[in-house]
């Protein structure tokens, strides 16, 4: 899976500086940077959140699409 330029600078960091293993991405619009983290094992697990149906929906079906 290959980040935008922006997100691949926060997973940079996020796998430089990780206190932990788990990740809460608030306002996820398509999930990209949780599902790389848990495709990469960086992370165990993530919360990819957001308060509209739309960009939900789509982090939805990022996530669907990654795990087949």
């Amino acid at each position: 899976m290959k980040l935008s330029p922006r997100l691949q600078a926060i997973a940079d960091l996020i796998i430089q500086y990780r206190k932990g293993h788990i990740l809460a991405d608030i306002g996820s619009d398509h999930a990209y940077l949780p599902v790389y983290l848990v495709l990469n094992k960086v992370i165990d697990k993530a919360y990819a959140c957001d308060i509209a149906s739309g960009p939900l929906s789509s982090a939805i079906e990022t996530i669907e699409t990654k795990e087949s």
